[in-house]
């Protein structure tokens, strides 16, 4: 009995060592999930950081894209500005041509009455008429080209002249016959017509057959129309499958290329600018930009256009019948008259 007592404690010592073992192992996992929990909220900070310079990255962009659209917006609103302040000068100096033939039919009128109160100075009053009439007409001649306003002007100046019945008048008549004759055999081109014209083939061109292959988008199988089976449809599907893939066209070398949908547009759009430049031109009297402008547009519907098209081929016609036209014929000079009669008036501070 007294040699089991010590056995007994020996035995227990081991037994108790195992508490310390246990606690060691729990400050381990205890450290590794601590580590995980760093690890974990170190990556969600980077992932946090690269959303938000995604982010920063997105507003600028689009910041930037305002700014665009600002810039575009307001260019367009000076654009239109600029047009409309355009259109408003045409139609001022419209207005203006407009009252010239009432303004001259009012300048008789005061004449007639002054003639009738001032029977003294006829004469004199006649002569600065005539030789106002006769610089108006120079003046719409040269600077607004309105032959129409410059023959009535003379018309009116030859009149006054003769209601004098003063031989002495006859050579400055004469160089007004001369102009008159001058003006009348002046070829005037037809400026409504034209634009009228112009205007209609700028609308056509909008539908003028490109020359070409057009690019279009693959026709898609109406699954509607499958045969049932599996096989079947399987079948029809491919075959459908490589039917849209190749197509056999027979085309010639000229209209062989292949164009997109926005080439075409494009053709069409450079054709109808084409034609407002001419439109442009006969409304400024610019012989040359009209010229110009046409012959860009015949060599355009020649090169990018199909030809065997009726549509096509009608509004070439159209061009070169408008091409060779005169819209701003050289004008004859009526100088001669006003200054023959300027030698006939009297000096200033000499007697009437």
């Amino acid at each position: 009995m007294a040699e089991t007592g010590p056995e007994t404690i020996s035995s227990s010592v081991p037994g108790d060592s195992s508490g310390p073992r246990r606690a060691h192992t729990y400050s381990r996992l205890t450290t590794a999930i601590a580590v995980l929990a760093f690890a974990t909220a170190g990556y969600t900070l980077v992932r946090l950081d690269s959303m938000r310079d995604k982010l920063d990255t997105a507003n600028a962009a689009v910041a930037a894209a305002n700014v665009d659209r600002d810039l575009l917006r307001a260019e367009l609103k000076s654009q239109a500005s600029r047009e409309r302040q355009a259109h408003r000068d045409l139609n001022r100096r419209l207005d203006t041509l407009n009252d010239a033939p009432q303004q001259l039919q009012e300048l008789a009128s005061s004449v007639e009455e002054l003639r009738g109160r001032a029977e003294g100075p006829e004469r004199a009053w006649s002569r600065a008429e005539a030789l106002f009439l006769l610089e108006l007409a120079q003046r719409r001649l040269t600077l607004d080209r309105d032959v129409e306003t410059a023959v009535v002007a003379l018309e009116s100046a030859d009149l006054r002249l003769a209601a004098l019945r003063d031989t002495s008048f006859a050579a400055v008549r004469q160089e007004i016959a001369k102009e008159l004759q001058a003006l009348r055999a002046v070829q005037r081109p037809d400026t409504t017509g034209i634009l009228s014209r112009l205007s209609s083939a700028e609308e056509r061109a909008a539908e003028a057959p490109v020359k070409g292959i057009l690019v279009t988008e693959r026709n898609a199988y109406d699954r509607s129309q499958l045969p049932d089976g599996m096989f079947a449809r399987a079948r029809a599907i491919i075959g459908q499958t490589f039917s849209n893939l190749i197509v056999m066209r027979k085309v010639d070398d000229l209209s062989g290329r292949v164009i997109t949908a926005e080439e075409a547009v494009l053709r069409r759009q450079h054709l109808q600018l084409l034609l407002f430049a001419a439109r442009n031109a006969v409304a400024r009297h610019d012989e040359q930009a009209y010229r110009t402008a046409l012959a860009g547009a015949r060599r355009s519907l020649g090169d990018f256009f199909d030809l065997s098209k009726p549509s096509a081929q009608a509004l070439l016609t159209e061009v070169q019948a408008l091409e060779p036209v005169n819209i701003d014929p050289a004008l004859p000079d009526v100088t001669d008259s006003i200054n023959a009669l300027r030698r006939m008036m009297p000096s200033r501070r000499g007697p009437e």
